[in-house]
């Protein structure tokens, strides 16, 4: 049982340990994963590619709350300039 819980701190301390990667880099975790998808993407061969491609574009919803009560939201649409029509 001894052993079991050695080898559960330790996976659980390099998970730990990992998620702090992105954090020391400055990044937040939505850059971060962001980050991760286009390396896996750039990776792609065709056929996946070209249906992996309007992925990249991405929607945002962002609202400012004020005394409690949300303000007008604000939507942002970023895309790839290579993606554009």
């Amino acid at each position: 049982a001894r052993r079991t819980n050695d080898l559960a701190s330790v996976t659980m301390s390099a998970a730990a340990n990992s998620a702090a990667y992105w954090r020391i880099a400055g990044m937040s975790y939505l850059k971060y994963s962001n980050m991760c998808a286009e390396v896996v993407r750039g990776c792609l061969k065709e056929p996946w590619l070209t249906k992996a491609k309007p992925r990249e574009a991405v929607y945002m919803k962002h609202t400012k709350w004020a005394d409690g009560k949300p303000g007008t939201p604000v939507i942002t649409e970023v895309i790839p300039p290579e993606t554009k029509a």
